[in-house]
């Protein structure tokens, strides 16, 4: 039996959002150093939330990486700050959220940074 559900007319949705972009905010450095990274959760938040209405932070994940250069197993916890975007209005700024990545990723002593789209993962040679 298929069914077909149309979830904005039975919730009576106003808007419906497809496109999801995620910033990886890290809490350790490249060489496994804990980086402080509440401050840049909340500069995530505020600037994707100006872009496109709205942000959320995830509780911080657990995960893996082996430094390419000495192999150790650095275990951190990012926070993933995400947004569905209305892709004209982050079109428009998706300047800003560049740099944003990319200060998180100098002040914070990255070797990458991890940015999603649409379930695609992109990592960021710094």
């Amino acid at each position: 039996m298929d069914v077909e559900l149309d979830i904005a007319d039975a919730f009576g949705a106003t808007q419906a959002l497809a496109d999801r972009f995620a910033i990886y905010v890290p809490n350790k450095d490249r060489d496994g150093n804990d980086v402080d990274q509440a401050a840049w959760i909340a500069r995530c938040l505020r600037l994707l939330s100006e872009i496109c209405g709205g942000a959320t932070a995830m509780p911080p994940l657990r995960g893996a990486w082996l430094n390419p250069d000495t192999q150790a197993l650095v275990i951190e916890e990012p926070v993933i700050v995400y947004t569905f975007i209305k892709p004209e209005s982050f079109a428009e700024r998706i300047s800003e959220v560049v740099a944003l990545v990319n200060e998180i990723a100098r002040a914070t002593n990255q070797g990458q940074m991890a940015i999603e789209f649409n379930q695609t993962m992109f990592l960021i040679d710094f």
